[in-house]
């Protein structure tokens, strides 16, 4: 199938969610994945101790990768993304599967990818207006700052999940941090790379239910002394 906006195939096109106890959650992004025309739906279960792994069986052409322990988002996300690319998959996208982030989005990020022939789109919340926690605004914050002082790019979201990438960059990504800072990483590969990089907005929504999830104090202490390793 052909979108017409992008005379682009969706066959494609992969979409990759890293998931780690979603099964409350993942459902209603799978729906409207499917709804959008993507059929290539690539869910990496790391290590989920609920059901996550039957109830996104139950939906015809998702595949599901597992990772038998937790290894993290970061790890999680390259799985999904070295499968995508060994099926030739021509655009990747990465998303959250705990209905964060608008499948919606994916097309603008594809499309702005193709039309501006950029190697990397990162999606951000900060671009528009977003409803979007104090205490997020302040990771992301000190996230930019990381990113700009470990690879001279100043991006508005260093810390969404949600990106596009081409068949090019995503052969010469290597990710070796499992945790939240590949999302440095992956900014830092397309500096050394020479990848062309942009950023487009995209709808974000929080709840508490998300917001007991991902970064807080922790695991923004734990990057901080992961990036800055000498050793790492």
């Amino acid at each position: 199938m052909i979108d017409n906006d992008l005379d682009i195939s969706l066959d494609n096109i992969f979409a990759v969610l890293p998931a780690k106890n979603e099964s409350t959650r993942i459902e209603p992004v799978l729906v409207s994945l499917q709804m959008q025309g993507i059929k290539n739906i690539i869910v990496v279960n790391d290590g989920s101790d609920d059901n996550t792994k039957e109830v996104v069986s139950r939906y015809r052409g998702v595949t599901v990768l597992e990772h038998v322990i937790n290894l993290g988002p970061g790890a999680a996300t390259y799985t999904g993304i070295r499968f995508a690319e060994k099926q030739g998959a021509e655009y990747i996208v990465t998303l959250d599967a705990d209905s964060q982030h608008n499948p919606e989005n994916i097309l603008s990020l594809i499309k702005h990818l193709k039309e501006n022939q950029l190697d990397l789109v990162i999606g951000s919340r900060f671009l528009q207006y977003n409803d979007i926690p104090f205490v997020r605004l302040i990771y992301n914050f000190f996230g930019n700052l990381i990113s700009f002082l470990i690879t001279g790019l100043f991006l508005s979201d260093s810390q969404s999940g949600m990106k596009a990438m081409n068949q090019k960059f995503a052969k010469q990504l290597e990710i070796s941090f499992d945790g939240f800072e590949f999302c440095i990483e992956i900014i830092k590969q397309a500096k050394i790379h020479g990848a062309k990089v942009g950023e487009i907005p995209i709808d974000v929504k929080y709840t508490a239910d998300t917001m007991s999830k991902g970064q807080n104090f922790q695991t923004g202490l734990g990057m901080l002394l992961k990036l800055f390793n000498p050793f790492s």
